[in-house]
């Protein structure tokens, strides 16, 4: 995230875009290195449906 304000005043939908990307990155990585044992409650649908997908999961 280093420089991100400098670049969303320059270019706001970029840096949205960057920001974005890491924010998601973030996340899987988290997400791929949990044990086993690990859960995730999402009460957002939208955002439980994404980690389905992200994950590899039906259901």
């Amino acid at each position: 995230m280093r420089g991100y304000r400098t670049l969303a005043r320059a270019h706001p939908l970029a840096a949205r875009a960057q920001a974005d990307l890491i924010i998601k990155n973030t996340y899987r990585t988290l997400m791929t290195r949990g044990m086993q044992g690990c859960f995730v409650y999402c009460t957002d649908e939208a955002t439980r449906a994404y980690l389905r997908r992200g994950l590899g999961q039906a259901g």
